[in-house]
């Protein structure tokens, strides 16, 4: 029951998107803005200063607060970030990394070849992130009870440091720079990259040939550098009012707002370091109450409970995003080859479903493929990175607290819950989601599709004409293997990879170099015989990637934390000022990134129900983190 009433809250606070959540990584973290943090900016060292009863004019409270901040449980956000792919047994979250030519590969590694890497490259990196940020907290509180008695304002903000960290670290390798011929370029003399380091910083490869390879420029990592942002997060305002109100308890109702004045996320890093909430505006409502516990006789020590609760909704902010293919974790990682539709096909490409058995074929059995093999190879990344619109339905902060004070000194204790709802569904501002846009860019309609393991030449044999690009894609490929390595060779002759029997719409490829149907040459590997043993495949039909395929509605994330904390205060008298200083701590705990057997949700996810696989199926990225504080301010009335 208890279960079925959580569910319940949180699809109230939700849109019920109608695909299921089956990509179990985030690209992008959305994390807590260091601006919504009520037990350390509203709550600690306050409660002789805020909410006070009998006043009959204005008084009001001025603090200011510095926090230092550390996150731990990298392994909690790498997991969130890198999903199943991560090495829970290791010291540090690994992600192993494999070419296509390692005997025996491991099912969780990446494939080297989408990384600019030799095929014959064994490797591995970690990523440990933490985040640290150093924050000034600014906070002035108004009592209008000379206008309206019980009636409040408040207004606050911190400006913040904030350094954000993969912790990178590239493990031993073994490789020799080398593909076969044919496989990136037709002479396989290019000059492969050396690390994942390498990769992961966007350098490029000595491409030949006129090939481009693109390196990669969204969703980097580098080990070289921390990567830090500063500026005011945002600056929030409320207005209330205390509706029950005496010396021993209090209730109060409030709204407030936010206005944004951090950064936003453009996508070049995978760990972007973000100030702020990511520049939404906020509207919300809260409420606030006190009771009093006990109280001595001369009113110099008393102990009390005190609630604060805030509820607000984020609006629509545009940025940019990275995201993977549909139900394709850490796809953005993957390699795309780019293709063209000319006029005359290089070498004249043509294909069939028939064997070679002749010098020619008839021509009813001969296709001309959709397009060809253009040059151009880009990651998935630098093209789903997308300028988005996005909206959070909900977000909550509610701290409870009890207070002992003792003549000068007060020392609070309490917990604090944070919530954030799922983003709202994204509307990819670019693209209609129902049309044949390849990624977001209409003029590149019907051109990526992913490499997988194929090879992209194939060579005239008899004829010794050189190289001819092929059209082959593998939409079935993921981020730890191509299909030509899963491929069943049912001819007799072996050689899946080689022969490219795993391509989508596998077809014999051909070329013609008389322009016709009446002279078609077997297209094979260099050096290779002319016969079927050699017979290379390409695809009849390239599968085109377009981006209502991307997980842009089914990655998103929530997060929920839990937090302790405690402070400790002293408050001296003065003539109508009463200055104060405190010092305290805390330790959040935030959900999500765990290693778990997903064999154990398998009885209550894929249900075929939206509503639970949603539940199942969103990415948690709440940041798990310890942090301490000075506090000072003065009060005046």
């Amino acid at each position: 029951m208890k279960k079925k009433i959580y569910i319940l809250f949180l699809l109230t606070a939700t849109d019920v998107h109608l695909h299921a959540m089956r990509n179990n990584t985030t690209p992008t973290l959305v994390l807590r803005s260091q601006g919504f943090h009520a037990d350390r900016q509203k709550m600690v060292g306050l409660v002789d200063q805020v909410h006070l009863y009998s006043n009959e004019a204005l008084y009001g409270t001025m603090n200011i607060g510095v926090a230092y901040t550390r996150s731990f449980r990298g392994d909690r956000l790498a997991r969130s970030l890198f999903g199943d792919d991560i090495d829970c047994c290791t010291g540090c979250p690994t992600i192993k990394v494999q070419g296509s030519q390692i005997a025996s590969r491991d099912s969780k590694a990446w494939l080297a070849d989408y990384l600019y890497l030799p095929c014959t490259f064994d490797g591995s990196f970690s990523v440990n992130p933490r985040i640290e940020n150093v924050i000034v907290d600014f906070d002035f509180f108004l009592g209008l009870d000379e206008w309206v008695n019980g009636m409040y304002f408040r207004i606050y903000g911190p400006f913040c440091w904030t350094k954000w960290q993969t912790n990178f670290c590239e493990g031993d390798s073994v490789s020799t720079n080398t593909c076969p011929i044919g496989y990136f370029t037709p002479t396989g003399s290019e000059k492969l990259l050396e690390s994942i380091t390498a990769y992961f910083k966007g350098d490029s490869v000595a491409g030949t040939d006129d090939i481009i390879f693109d390196p990669l420029r969204k969703a980097k990592m580098d080990c070289a550098c921390d990567d830090t942002h500063s500026g005011l997060a945002e600056i929030r305002m409320l207005i209330g009012w205390n509706i029950l109100q005496d010396e021993n308890y209090c209730f109060g109702i409030n709204v407030q707002g936010a206005a944004p004045a951090g950064n936003k996320r453009d996508g070049t890093l995978v760990m972007q370091p973000l100030v702020g909430n990511g520049s939404h505006w906020e509207l919300g409502a809260g409420f606030n109450f006190m009771g009093m516990f006990w109280r001595s006789e001369d009113e110099e020590k008393h102990i009390g409970f005190y609630l604060d609760a805030t509820f607000s909704h984020l609006f629509e902010t545009r940025e940019n995003r990275t995201y993977d293919y549909d139900n394709k974790d850490n796809s953005r990682y993957m390699l795309l080859v780019a293709f063209d539709s000319p006029p005359n096909f290089v070498g004249n490409l043509t294909s069939s479903e028939a064997e070679v058995s002749a010098a020619s074929l008839p021509n009813t059995s001969v296709s001309r493929p959709r397009a060809q093999f253009d040059q151009i190879y880009s990651p998935l990344a630098n093209l789903s990175t997308l300028n988005v619109d996005v909206s959070i339905p909900f977000q909550a902060d509610v701290v409870a607290m009890l207070n002992v004070t003792a003549g000068g000194f007060s020392w609070d204790i309490g917990y604090d819950f944070w919530g954030r709802s799922w983003e709202n569904r994204i509307a990819v501002s670019e693209i209609d989601a129902c049309s044949d846009v390849t990624i977001a860019n209409q003029s590149e309609a019907n051109t990526w599709g992913f490499k997988g393991d194929a090879r992209e030449y194939g060579f005239d044999v008899a004829n010794n004409s050189g190289a001819i690009p092929l059209s082959a894609t593998q939409i079935d490929a993921d981020i730890h293997q191509g299909t030509n390595a899963t491929a069943v060779a049912i001819d007799g002759f072996g050689n899946p990879t080689i022969r490219n029997l795993g391509v989508d719409e596998a077809r014999f490829a051909y070329g013609d170099s008389t322009g016709g149907n009446s002279n078609l040459r077997l297209i094979g590997f260099p050096d290779g015989a002319n016969n079927q043993a050699n017979h290379i495949k390409t695809s009849d039909d390239p599968v085109f990637i377009n981006a209502c395929d991307l997980a842009y509605t089914q990655q998103q994330t929530r997060g929920i934390s839990h937090t302790v904390f405690s402070h400790l205060s002293y408050t001296w008298e003065r003539d109508n000022w009463l200055p104060y200083l405190g010092v305290g701590g805390s330790v959040e705990f935030g959900r999500g990134g765990k290693c778990t057997d997903k064999s154990e949700e398998s009885s209550e996810c894929n249900t075929g129900t939206c509503e639970q696989d949603k539940l199942c199926g969103a990415v948690e990225s709440a940041i798990t983190q310890w942090s301490v504080w000075l506090k000072f301010g003065i009060s005046f009335y």
